[in-house]
């Protein structure tokens, strides 16, 4: 009996070989597997060389050795199935860029790049879609839903991730709306179908502002088979209010359902039951913003700051007129109150001059963080050729919808360091003029001709002296390395003029034959 024993096990191996790879099928080998167990039990339980109590011990060792492989061919299956239908989780990385916070936690790293490195959660996801497929149609799949975590991934999604992190990815954000529903952003609060809401999952209560793709105040209809995403940290987050737009439904990789985040990743959501009252409106503390923003200098190797009173009032007026004429242009080409007549009025005046607009409410770390989170904004902040600031908000509206801006203003001072040369050469057309001078004040000590070109005598010798008159002053300043004033700089842009216009009235003058 043990000989023939062996014997069983070896045609067991035999028939349960794996087909080869050109023909293989996984379903059917799952069913190939677990059917398998109960052919052999059947074919060994007919044998008629046995008594009865022979096939029964028979069938008792095949099935000693069977029902442990049978229970996990069964648990293999089970899970291949579950699997291949998408109702098994898979570990998701979530990089520390912070966009999902306060469901993720946010990165230590020191700039984008460094923190889409770093991961800091391996949430279960779903595959999506998932689900059964019979004759062409899906069923107990799961359906896409308001609050719903996705994984998603396009296109533009790819240049944005490239352009941002160094590499393409894809992007995990949070549903907001599904198709049919109206999304409209209004001083800082999504309103759903018309209804505002209270979002416990997002970093800081009526903290939502508009962007490229959607802005305050403007109503989108989200279209069939598209959805709106949103990060949890609404201003540390680019999604479909900024580049990346509405995502389609077969853009969504992975789906965490919202009813399973409840218990688990709930732990450092807010409570949002005062979200809508006017107290929760966030505010900035100017004083604390700008210990913060000289700290963060000092640790990148920028002197401090010094705040300048007159710097804060010009940050307002130009505040004040960005709202009124939507302009928020350094160069206020539609306004045409721009930053250096702001400072003017608020009499101020220096070298170097940075302003920096932002919409939107912000706490005091939130707006440093929110400024640094781009190589762009640190270099602008941690510039060494400023020496003053000044920061101020101001309210008004933008296309009819009320709006909130933060305007920060930077100057300072560089000396010109004006080159040998360029001194050298007001000293030389100095030089020539007085040389000259003397001569064509001269023609006017011969009656006749003075009389007959009177006109070119005055503007000549005019000219000659205008000119006399104000280089001395410019090459003053040139040598003591200071800048020119309003009107020296005006005295240099016109001397070219002044300059041609004395040759043709010499070179006229010197043709007459009289």
């Amino acid at each position: 009996m043990s000989i023939e024993y062996r014997l069983d096990i070896i045609r067991l191996e035999i028939l349960v070989k794996t087909p080869s790879k050109q023909s293989f099928n996984p379903l059917g080998f799952i069913a190939y597997a677990l059917l398998m167990p109960l052919f052999l039990l059947w074919r060994y339980s007919r044998s008629s060389s046995l008594s009865t109590w022979g096939r029964i011990w028979r069938i008792g060792a095949v099935a000693a050795v069977l029902l442990p492989l049978w229970i996990a061919t069964y648990a293999v299956a089970g899970y291949a199935f579950m699997d291949r239908a998408g109702y098994i989780a898979q570990s998701i990385n979530i990089s520390g860029t912070g966009s999902m916070y306060p469901t993720f936690p946010k990165g230590e790293g020191k700039d984008p790049k460094e923190l889409s490195k770093q991961v800091v959660g391996t949430p279960g996801m779903f595959r999506y879609p998932n689900g059964i497929v019979l004759f062409g149609k899906r069923y107990f799949h799961h359906t896409l839903g308001r609050g719903d975590i996705v994984v998603v991934d396009n296109e533009t999604i790819k240049e944005i991730t490239k352009k941002l992190y160094g590499k393409p990815s894809g992007l995990v954000k949070r549903i907001i709306g599904v198709p049919g529903d109206t999304l409209e952003i209004k001083g800082g609060i999504v309103y759903l179908n018309g209804v505002p809401q209270k979002e416990p999952y997002v970093a800081r209560g009526r903290s939502t502002f508009g962007g490229s793709f959607l802005s305050d105040c403007k109503a989108l209809t989200v279209p069939p088979h598209k959805y709106f995403i949103m990060g949890d940290n609404r201003k540390g987050s680019g999604d479909s209010r900024h580049e990346a737009g509405l995502i389609d439904e077969g853009d969504v990789q992975f789906a965490l359902p919202w009813e399973k985040q409840k218990g688990s990743l709930d732990k450092n959501w807010h409570d949002p039951t005062n979200d809508l009252a006017d107290t929760a409106q966030i505010s900035l503390d100017k004083n604390a913003f700008f210990k913060l923003l000289n700290r963060k200098r000092k640790e990148l190797g920028s002197d401090p700051l010094i705040y300048d009173g007159k710097l804060a009032l010009s940050a307002q007026k130009r505040g004040e007129a960005m709202l009124k004429y939507d302009d928020f242009s350094f160069e206020a080409t539609k306004s045409g109150y721009s930053m250096t007549r702001a400072t003017a009025e608020a009499n101020y005046y220096n070298i170097v001059y940075g302003e920096w607009p932002i919409l939107g409410y912000y706490e005091a770390s939130e707006l440093l963080d929110n400024l640094f989170e781009f190589p762009e904004g640190k270099k602008f902040l941690t510039n060494k050729t400023y020496d003053d600031f000044g920061v101020a908000e101001a309210a008004g509206t933008l296309n009819s919808c009320p709006s909130h801006v933060v305007v920060l203003h930077f100057a300072g001072f560089i000396p010109p360091n004006y080159t040998k040369e360029v001194i050298d050469s007001w000293k030389n057309a100095l030089k020539g003029l007085l040389e000259v001078q003397p001569g064509w004040n001269g023609l006017k000590t011969y009656p006749q001709y003075y009389e007959k070109h009177k006109n070119e005598v005055d503007r000549i010798t005019d000219l000659l002296a205008q000119r006399v008159a104000y280089i001395p002053g410019i090459i003053a300043k040139m040598e003591a390395n200071q800048w020119l004033t309003k009107e020296q700089e005006r005295d240099v842009d016109r001397d070219a003029g002044l300059q041609r216009e004395a040759d043709a009235l010499a070179k006229a003058l010197n043709s007459y034959k009289d």
